[in-house]
């Protein structure tokens, strides 16, 4: 994305939560995991970012919490994002894919690990 838009999309409310997605996924990207699940959750829990943003936080946040073996954390923001309406389908399909992927290892491996 050009600088232009990315400035532009700083005065904007969706603006704005992207940029913290996007700021997420860098954090994510340098395997700064705590970082990344703070902007996501700030994206989650702003009663302003629109609904669809907030399924694509759900669902990168869960990414983090799986790669961090936050097992039950992971499941619980893919079984929100499947829940929601506005979520795209992409990722309603990803989230459920990566369900069904967790599923499969846990039944392998044992129990889930829980909040650290």
């Amino acid at each position: 994305m050009n600088l232009f838009k990315r400035i532009a999309r700083r005065f904007t409310i969706r603006g704005r939560a992207l940029s913290q997605v996007d700021q997420g996924m860098d954090c994510a990207n340098k395997s700064e995991s705590d970082d990344a699940i703070k902007h996501y959750s700030s994206v989650i829990n702003s009663t302003d970012s629109p609904r669809d943003v907030k399924a694509m936080a759900l669902f990168n946040r869960a990414l983090v919490f799986t790669t961090t073996q936050k097992i039950i954390e992971a499941t619980q923001d893919l079984k929100a994002v499947l829940c929601m309406p506005e979520a795209m389908a992409k990722i309603k399909k990803s989230a459920g894919d990566k369900l069904v992927r967790m599923q499969r290892k846990l039944d392998r491996e044992g129990t889930p690990k829980s909040e650290s």
